[in-house]
Parts: C-alpha cells; structure tokens; sequence
C-alpha cells in the first residue's frame, strides 16, 4: 500500500462485526456487472455500487457474497465501492482520498516479484543517453518556427543543435491518443485509441467501453508469447538504459500507473504519474478575491515556488545523480533514457507574473482569423470554449474555469457590458469576444515562455554534466493549440492549428538544420532507439544500429506484435535534412457518440441528451439508454460533443501533403476500429503556403472542396484517404507522389 494514505486493513468479517449496527442497508448480494479497471482490480458499473452512506460494510459484504471478489477497497470520502479479483498490491492510486480496504478468508493472489534491473550493455557498444522532453498544449509558435515576438530562448538554443521538423503532425490532436501513438508507435486504428478514456489504453483495456471496442482480446501485446506492448522507454529499459520519468509521459491516470510502472520505468526510480508531479501550481489562485481556479493567473511568486519548477529541479536532481554510484539502479555505467514531461501551456495558464511581462497587452495580437472557415463544415468544429465557460446554474460561478462564465457566457454576471460569446459559439459564424481573446492568448504566451524557462534548468544541467557530448536530446509537443483560430479555441479537430506540433531532435555528431519533409508523431520510437545505438558494433555485441521492426500491414497482426512501427525513422533526415522523403501527414479525430465513460448524470462531461460512453447506443446496468437531461456539456475526455452529428460515431480523418489538407468525415464502426468510406459526412480542402516557416497562422479559412478548379485534387486525396487513413505505413508511394516531394 502506499506509504501516507490513511488506510485501515481488517478483514472482511471484523468490518461487518463492527459497522453492521450503522450500516444501513447493504449493497446488493448479487454479482455486479465488473469492469476491469486496473490489474486486478474490478470496479462494478452499477449505481449500487456508489455514492453509498456506508461504503466500506456494504464493499464488504458484496465481496463476501460474490465468488470473484478476493479483495474490496471502499472509497469513504466518494462513498464508492470497489471489487478486486486478485488481492493486489497498491489497492489505492489517489494517496488523497481516506480509503478502507480488506480481504476475503481466501489465500490471496500471489504477487508477481519485481523484475531484476536489466544488465548493463557491454561498454563497447557504446550507446548513447536520451533526454526526451514532452510539453502538453504547445503549439510552434516560438523563435524557432520564425515567430521572432515570442520569448522562448532556451527552446531556440536547443533548435540551433538539432534538427527542427517545421512540418510535424501528432495522429490524434488530443493528450492521451496522441502520446499513446507516439509511445507505441501505433496508428489509433490499430490501438483502439481516439480520446481520453480508461478503456481505451493499448497495452491492455477492458470493459464494454459502449461499443465493445475493448475486451479480453484488447490491447497490443503479443497473446502467443504472452508479451505486453513494448512501450518507448519500456524499449530502452528491456535494453539495459535506466529509466527514468518525472512529469507528465503517458497521459496521467490509474493506467499509467498499474501498467506501465512496472514495465517501462527502472523499478528504483521515481513513477512518473504520481511520484514528483502535482497538478497543482503552488498558491492558491483567486477571482473577484475569493479562491477560485480561472483560466489563467499570474503569481507574484519566485519560480521556484510552482509545482513546474519544482518539476525541472527534480530532473536536474536526477541528471546529477545519474553519475552517483550510491544511488541504486543509476550511475552503475548504464545508458539512460530520462523522460521530463511539462504541463504547461496546458490550460489553467498559471505563471510567475514576469513572464506576463514579456508580452504587454496592447501589443498582443488576436488570431489572423477568428470566424468559423468559409464553407467549413460543422462537424469539424468543436464547442470546448463554451463547455468551460457554462455554469452549473445560470449566473452562478460554478464552471470550469471561474472567469469564463462570471465574465463571457451569456447571462455573465461579471460581464460589465462587454460583449460576450454567443450561445451558438462557434457554429453560428460568430466570433469571440476580442477583449476576451487578447487576455488570453496573452496568458497562454506567457505560460509558454515560463515551459521554455523551466526547460531551460533542464538542458543548463544535462550541459554541465559528463553526459553532454553523448546524449541524443528529443523535444516534441502532444498536439497543436488554436487561440481563437477559425474561431476555435483548444485542440480536439483536424485542422493546421491542433495537428501541428514542434519537434527537434538534437544527436551528437550530427549537423544541426531544418527540414520540411511532413513527419509524424509515430516516427519518434523507431528515430530515439536508432539514434541512441548508432554506434554500437558488432564487436562489443551490438550488431550496429537497432532497427525497429516495421509492422505487419495486417494491422489484426501488428495489433497482436508487442514490439513494431506504424511509422518510420526519421534518421534519413537527421543525416540529410533535404533527403527525399515521400511521404504525407496523417491525422483523425472522433466525433458524435464518441464520449467518454461517465458512469452517473453527476459526472462531470456527461452530454445532456446524448448517448453517454463511447459508441451510440450505451446502456446502463438496466440495460436503459443513458439519455440524460439539462444543458449540454462537453466530454470531460475531451471528444468534444457536436450538436450537427446526429449521434452517430463518425470519424474525421485528414492528410496533410505539401500544397493541400484533406479531411473526410465517415460513419466509423467503433467495434471493428473500421470506417465507413461510402457514409460521408462532410469533406474539406484547404490550401496551404508552400513556405512552411514562419508558420502561417492565417491558414485553412475558406473550405475550397466545392470550387470546380480543384475537382481532380479533390478526387485524387479522397482515393489517398480511402485508401492509406488507417494504415498511412502502407500507403502506395504512387498515390502521393504528385503531393509531395
């Protein structure tokens, strides 16, 4: 268990012995509908099961009475019961909540022992270390990508060693699909990952996830070998590095720490999801001078009191003692991978106040376009602004984000006369309001330019140390950001400004440059484990570079292979940034019945309305349709409701070539992880500057796919569509070869 929580351990018995007098009426004796949450353990979907007056003698008694229940852990502060199958060994994964846990009069599972830390590679390989550092939200707008108003100097001194990709794109524009591709190498198609949501984790899942889309069968991993997916750091800690996360890597959660705790990190170093990071940022924010949590707040505070820099400092604490042999696991002569993921600029946009100093507001600009495209289809548009800004009650300031609903939604009481959004924002072609805007695209820069300083500690402590001249240092966003783009705020679409990340990767030896060759996210794996062995040899053991395996183009197969690419080296291109490429960008993102598990109409995210769980169609315990009243809200997992789907599961995907972004969207069939190619929704074609930098944020505002002059492009990228979306690996060079170079 975890050391600090208040727990009580008794046995099931003694529980029932002494809460039976108070406990009311028990749970159901009956064996719940289980969803498999974590390793063994198994949350009942039944309403029964929460919000109960006395959880931990119900939790009890329903483990008694069920055969599968080895184990029970009663939630007091929520009044949630939970059932494990197997007694594990951390019942509880949120140290902040008062739990009650027990046992049935059974022999419990036995717990599978602590891997060995691996052996250290013979030194004659001579592999190199990697620092791979992940920022949530940011999109290229930084010196680097020629936006010479931003102040982000540490950024740009990594950029001038390294190779900059001007043109890098993430295969689904929301935190956890997109890092579950780039840290699997796996398409979303493959790994049964577009959204947020517990089921949808690739290296196992379970649960009925609405449309059956997980199960027993789910999850990449090889079943014959009995051999989970291979993550990126799970490569390099199978491969004798120490690993090391701190931060934010894989997308927070109960998944990150039950299965990838134990297989992609080092055991003796810190759990990058719970062990250093708190999302918390030091103070307490305030609105109209009471606590609150706005959108954004500017610290009067040193750096060194907010939770990222605290963040940085445990990574320059761990660089330091990577060289200490006293430290178990580290400094034993191993290479390291160490992975330092930033949350900001994710929004709440919390900052020491200086860096608010760097972007005065009268010289803040709004968005070159702030208004829906023209000929946009709305099914490509998503609706998060107005999610943040709606109050529980009208004129209340119970929202997401304080400021947003005392300030702009309709009915603001903090409005002052200014204008506000619409309630129709933004599929009614109208616009945010300006004042608004600048405020908060100035929030986001100056959150922007405090990651770059917090970066900054990072890089100053891997120079100093003796591990500068042979660490391969990668810097990547999850996913692009609009800040009043086309009227959009956010990520969740399969436009330029949520698709587009930055990316560099610095490797010792090699020249630094740009290049403009569209890569993807899926690349990152098979470049690091390249790149960090290209100097083994064959005398020491090594064979010479490590080539990852590329996947099957049965992607049933590569689904079932724990270790292989959906994309590509981006090597080719670190040795020559102008070396022939071929190749397009590939994107997709979920629409319709596509939200998230929320279990009861008191969670947040549920979508008045609407079919509730991933796929249309979901159904409770009673098998009801969970159909639910009052005002719509957004999916707290971020697959943004869109009122003009119809509530059926749609997918958009989109590819991006030198002159043109196409994007189709189609029925899409949740179970299989199949589209629907003959049911479109909409199309889109837009038109892009043959310069890729400085990125050109007046982009994809007219929606040219019905003009005549383009008829043939269109028909050729619907046939690139149809054909390479799912599995862009496989795509006929043919087909491209007249979009890109």
């Amino acid at each position: 268990m975890m050391k600090g929580l208040a727990q009580l351990v008794v046995s099931a018995a003694a529980v029932v012995t002494a809460a039976a007098a108070a406990a009311g009426p028990m749970c159901s004796s009956s064996s719940p509908n289980w969803n498999p949450l974590k390793g063994g353990a198994y949350a009942p979907t039944s309403s029964a099961y929460m919000n109960l007056s006395h959880p931990a003698a119900s939790c009890c008694s329903s483990c008694e009475s069920d055969p599968k229940c080895m184990a029970w852990n009663a939630k007091i502060e929520s009044g949630n019961c939970f059932l494990f199958a197997t007694v594990p060994t951390i019942i509880d994964s949120h140290p902040k909540q008062t739990s009650i846990t027990g046992t049935k009069n059974a022999p419990p599972t036995p717990t599978p022992p602590t891997p060995p830390p691996p052996p250290a590679p013979k030194p004659s390989n001579k592999a190199m270390n990697v620092l791979m550092i992940a920022i949530d939200d940011m999109r290229p707008e930084m010196e680097p990508y020629g936006h010479t108003h931003m102040h982000t100097p540490n950024i740009q001194k990594l950029a001038d060693k390294s190779m900059l990709f001007s043109r890098a794109y993430v295969q689904v524009a929301v935190c956890m699909p997109s890092r579950n591709a780039l840290l699997f190498s796996r398409r979303p198609d493959t790994a049964y990952a577009w959204e947020i949501s517990a089921t949808q984790w690739p290296r196992t899942c379970g649960g009925t996830c609405g449309g059956n889309i997980c199960g027993p069968t789910c999850g990449i991993r090889d079943p014959a070998g009995g051999k989970l997916g291979v993550t990126l750091p799970g490569w390099f800690y199978e491969n004798g590095f120490t690993t090391v996360g701190a931060g934010k890597i894989f997308h927070e959660g109960s998944n990150t720490q039950d299965q990838d705790y134990r297989h992609s990190w080092t055991p003796s170093t810190t759990n990058p999801d719970t062990g250093i990071w708190d999302k918390s940022d030091g103070p307490t924010p305030t609105y109209n001078g009471k606590d609150a949590s706005p959108s954004w707040f500017a610290f009067d505070v040193p750096d060194d009191e907010m939770a990222e820099t605290k963040l940085a400092e445990h990574a320059v604490d761990t660089i330091a003692n990577l060289s200490k042999s006293s430290q178990p696991g580290m400094g034993d002569g191993r290479p390291f991978f160490l992975a330092v993921g930033f949350h900001k600029p994710h929004v709440p946009w919390y900052a020491p106040k200086q860096y608010w100093d760097f972007y005065p507001n009268e010289t803040t600009t709004l968005a070159p376009n702030v208004y829906k495209p023209v000929g946009g289809a709305n099914i490509a548009m998503q609706s998060v602004m107005a999610s943040w800004s709606m109050p529980k009650k009208p004129g209340d300031l119970s929202c997401k984000y304080t400021d947003l609903c005392a300030e702009i939604y309709p009915g603001a009481p903090f409005a002052n006369g200014r204008p506000g959004m619409t309630a129709g924002y933004p599929y009614d072609n109208s616009t945010f309001p300006a004042w608004k805007a600048i405020e908060l695209r100035r929030a986001y820069w100056a959150s922007l330019s405090y990651t770059d300083s917090n970066i900054g500690r990072v890089l100053d402590a891997l120079a100093g140390s003796p591990f500068a001249d042979n660490t391969v240092i990668a810097l990547w966003g999850d996913h692009g950001y609009a800040l009043g783009d086309n009227a959009e705020w956010a990520k969740q679409t399969n436009f330029e400004h949520a698709t587009r990340i930055p990316f560099m990767v610095h490797v010792p030896g090699k020249a630094a440059g740009i290049t403009h060759a569209l890569v993807e996210e899926v690349d990152l794996f098979p470049t690091l484990v390249q790149a960090a062995t290209m100097n083994y040899d064959a005398s020491g053991g090594g064979g010479g570079p490590v080539q990852v395996p590329k996947c099957s183009s049965d992607t049933a197969t590569s689904r079932r292979t724990a270790w292989c690419t959906e994309g590509r080296s981006l090597m080719p291109l670190i040795e020559n940034a102008s070396a022939a490429w071929g190749f397009a960008a590939f994107s997709q993102f979920p629409r319709a019945g596509t939200c998230c598990d929320c279990p009861s109409s008191s969670s947040a995210g549920v979508v008045a309305g609407a079919d509730v769980g991933v796929g249309a169609g979901a159904v409770d315990d009673n098998n009801a349709s969970l159909k639910l009243p009052g005002p719509p809200v957004c999916c707290a997992c971020d697959a943004v409701k869109n009122p003009n789907a119809d509530d059926k599961p749609i997918m958009g995907y989109t590819v991006r070539v030198d002159k043109f972004r196409y994007t189709g969207w189609f029925g899409f069939n949740q179970a299989l992880g199949m589209p629907d190619f003959t049911e479109v929704a909409a199309t889109e074609l837009y038109l892009h500057n043959e310069q890729p930098l400085p990125v050109d944020w007046s982009m994809e505002h007219v929606n040219v796919v019905k003009d005549p002059l383009y008829a043939d492009t269109v028909a050729k990228l619907h046939d690139v569509l149809v054909t390479c979306a799912q599995r862009p690996d496989n795509c006929p060079p043919e087909l491209l070869a007249e979009f890109v170079q």
